[in-house]
């Protein structure tokens, strides 16, 4: 009797969690690509498993390791800002095969797809970025 009783009360708590459980919502996803902000390397611009934006980059890709996405990461040398130097890095890299930090779009290269983006990046930062580790100079920062 005492283990039916026991049985029934644990069974009813379980129900209760459940029930609560189900008003708590999903975690958000500003970008709508299948990463959770607060795990996402790049918040607001598509990078995730759902990424249409940038196919390339479902993958969380970060070829620099500071917890920036590389399709919000356009501060090519690390400084903390998007300027005219990144350009010239890029432009310089152009026509060069594989994933580089000049590769924004993930498509393993930098073409004049890459220079549009950064040229529409000019004067910004970085990010942002839901990693608490991201930072211009960091490296081996990744979700966990």
């Amino acid at each position: 009797m005492i283990r039916n009783l026991i049985v029934l009360g644990c069974t009813a708590l379980l129900t209760i969690g459940l029930s609560f459980g189900a008003f708590a919502g999903a975690a958000p996803d500003s970008d709508a690509d299948g990463v959770p902000d607060a795990y996402d390397n790049c918040v607001n611009d598509q990078n995730g498993p759902a990424a249409s934006t940038y196919p390339g980059c479902s993958g969380q890709q970060d070829y620099a390791g500071n917890g920036y996405g590389q399709p919000c990461d356009q501060d090519v040398n690390h400084d903390g800002a998007v300027g005219l130097d990144d350009v010239g890095d890029v432009l310089s890299a152009l026509g060069s095969g594989g994933a580089s930090d000049s590769d924004f779009n993930c498509d393993d290269g930098t073409g004049l797809d890459d220079l549009g983006i950064i040229l529409n990046a000019l004067g910004g930062t970085p990010g942002p970025s839901g990693l608490v580790c991201a930072a211009p100079s960091a490296t081996g920062c990744v979700a966990s």
